[in-house]
C-alpha cells in the first residue's frame, strides 16, 4: 500500500510538471505574441506621426497668410469687411500699400442671432509681409475694438498644433513676470531673448524649469 501511494503521488507530481510545462509555454506564447504586437503598434505610432508632419508640411504652406479675427460683427462681404476693418483698427501707417485679402470667410455655423457672439472670421492675405504687419501692431496697439467690440488676432493653425502651443503658457507667462522678451515661433518653438543672446526651447517642462532658475531682477535683456 505504502509503495502504491508513493507512485500515485509520482504520478500526480508528474502529472503537474506536464501542465506546468504546458502553462508556460502557453505563456511564453503570449507574451511572443504580446511584444509582436507592441512592436506593430509602435511602428504604427510612428507611420502615422510622419503622416502628420508630412500633412503639416502640405498645409502649413497654405495657410502661412491666413489670420482669423475674433470679434467683428457679422456683415455681407467678408473680404471687403475684412479689408475696411483692418485699416481702420490698426491704421493706414501700418500698410505700406494697398492691404488685399485673397480670400476670407466665416466660421462654418449657424448664424448668430442679434446680441450673440459673432462667428470667427478666417482670412488669407495676398501678401505675407502684411500678416508680420497686422501682428506686430496688435501687440503694439494691446487691445482693439471696432464698433464697441472687442477684436483679436489668432493664428490660423490646426487643433493640434494650436494645443502644443498652448503648452508653453506657464513658460510665456513666466516670461512676463521676469519682463523677457519672447516670441512664440512656429510650429511651437518659444524664443527667449537674454542679455546672452536668443535662446531656443520646444519642450515646455524644459523652458519652464529653465526660466524658474532665472533671478527675479534681470539686467537689460537684448531682443
Amino acid at each position: 500500500k505504502h509503495g502504491s501511494l508513493v507512485e500515485e503521488m509520482r504520478q500526480g507530481f508528474t502529472s503537474i510538471q506536464a501542465g506546468l510545462s504546458d502553462l508556460h509555454s502557453e505563456v511564453s506564447s503570449i507574451n511572443s505574441k504580446i511584444d509582436k504586437i507592441s512592436q506593430h503598434l509602435d511602428a504604427s505610432e510612428r507611420r502615422i506621426g510622419d503622416l502628420e508632419d508630412t500633412i503639416s508640411k502640405i498645409w502649413w504652406p497654405r495657410r502661412r497668410s491666413n489670420l482669423r479675427i475674433v470679434g467683428l460683427p457679422e456683415g455681407k462681404d467678408p473680404v471687403a469687411f475684412v479689408e475696411k476693418a483692418l485699416v481702420e483698427v490698426l491704421g493706414e501707417a501700418t500698410f505700406p500699400g494697398l492691404v488685399e485679402i485673397e480670400r476670407a470667410h466665416r466660421a462654418l455655423r449657424p448664424r448668430p442671432r442679434e446680441g450673440e457672439r459673432p462667428r470667427i472670421i478666417i482670412f488669407k492675405l495676398l501678401r505675407f509681409p502684411d500678416k508680420v504687419r497686422i501682428l506686430r501692431r496688435a501687440r503694439e496697439m494691446g487691445q482693439l475694438t471696432y464698433q464697441n467690440q472687442r477684436m483679436i488676432f489668432f493664428l490660423d493653425v490646426s487643433a493640434e498644433l494650436q494645443a502644443k502651443r498652448h503648452e508653453f503658457t506657464e513658460a510665456r507667462c513666466l516670461c512676463h513676470s521676469l519682463q523677457i522678451p519672447f516670441s512664440l515661433l512656429h510650429p511651437a518653438k518659444l524664443r527667449v531673448s537674454l542679455k546672452e543672446g536668443p535662446k531656443f526651447f520646444v519642450d515646455p517642462v524644459e523652458a519652464v524649469s529653465f526660466l524658474k532658475q532665472l533671478p527675479a531682477h534681470l539686467p537689460a535683456l537684448a531682443d
